[in-house]
């Protein structure tokens, strides 16, 4: 009799346990971390440096993939809607994705970097962070190349609004998230004056490029370079260099005396290779440019291009400090 109650007062108080251990479950399993997409490596490493421990961050572009022509899958786009935040880069990068189709908040770093450049200019006009504070957020961006994070002080102008977009979207990490911001705009700044060191031994007669690809007229435009030909009139697959475009980029090399063609790591050699035994001139590549690659990071992946431009134009090396 007296196992047939202690069976009974073991089962009453399973019965109370079990639910509740459940609901402790339950209420782990419902508050995970909050999801944010972000399109490109770029765009998925700066705001991983912002979100921290607070958010997972998934990258929705494969680094396999230009952002030029990436379009999204029915799994895609449901993985984006269930974002409490989408951040691209914006300018008509990432041209495949129906951004104005979505149904999640979205932030894009474009219309947080200043006026932008038009494809094709550069050494011109807007050098100097203050000059990339946030305005003009209402301009037309059609025709403007969207390559802006290759000046890191136009990213550390938007970083700030990204901290508050994650702050209104995880409002429990909202100072975190402005904390982290703020910290991360700090270490873009040194990384510009980093970068300037690195190509300070570039003389400003030998400061030209010629590349593969229009890409680095923001890195060009922030230090003092004229990109004066480049090989292929576009980037992404669709990018093919015409019998004028080669002739116009051997003609630019001969007429600047360059003594490099700058290569994205990604690129097909073989124009290129072509270019460079008629020009007589050295093909540099291993240029990071749609995501950090090997790299690591964006801040690293800055370094390495600016150690490499030096290094080819200076004839001394120079990897940075």
């Amino acid at each position: 009799m007296q196992r047939k109650r202690t069976c009974v007062q073991l089962a009453a108080t399973l019965l109370i346990l079990v639910p509740a251990l459940a609901a402790c479950g339950s209420d782990d399993e419902s508050s995970p971390d909050p999801k944010v997409s972000a399109t490109t490596g770029i765009a998925a490493d700066v705001t991983r440096q912002i979100a921290g421990e607070d958010a997972t961050v998934d990258q929705v572009i494969p680094d396999s993939a230009t952002p030029h022509d990436f379009s999204l899958s029915a799994e895609d786009r449901a993985d984006l809607e269930d974002s409490v935040l989408v951040v691209s880069n914006g300018a008509e990068l990432e041209t495949g994705i129906p951004f104005d189709e979505l149904d999640a908040p979205q932030f894009a770093f474009a219309d947080h970097a200043g006026e932008l450049l038009a494809f094709g200019e550069s050494g011109e006009a807007h050098s100097g962070a203050e000059e990339h504070a946030e305005g003009d957020e209402d301009a037309d961006h059609g025709g403007d190349d969207p390559h802006l994070w290759m000046d890191p002080t136009r990213l550390a102008a938007a970083v700030p609004a990204l901290g508050d977009e994650l702050a209104g979207a995880d409002p429990d990490h909202a100072g975190a998230y402005r904390r982290r911001a703020r910290e991360y705009a700090d270490e873009l700044e040194d990384l510009d004056a980093k970068l300037e060191r690195t190509l300070e031994g570039v003389p400003d007669s030998d400061r030209k490029l010629v590349t593969s690809h229009d890409a680095l007229a923001y890195f060009a435009d922030r230090y003092g370079f004229e990109v004066v030909a480049t090989a292929f009139p576009a980037s992404g697959p669709e990018a093919e260099a015409s019998a004028a475009s080669i002739q116009e980029t051997e003609d630019a090399i001969a007429d600047s005396g360059v003594p490099a063609v700058f290569a994205e790591e990604t690129d097909d050699a073989r124009v290129l290779e072509q270019i460079a035994e008629r020009s007589g001139v050295e093909i540099v590549d291993g240029l990071l440019v749609e995501t950090p690659g090997d790299a690591g990071s964006y801040v690293e992946m800055m370094r390495r291009n600016a150690a490499l431009i030096s290094g080819a134009l200076s004839g001394d090396g120079a990897s940075g400090s």
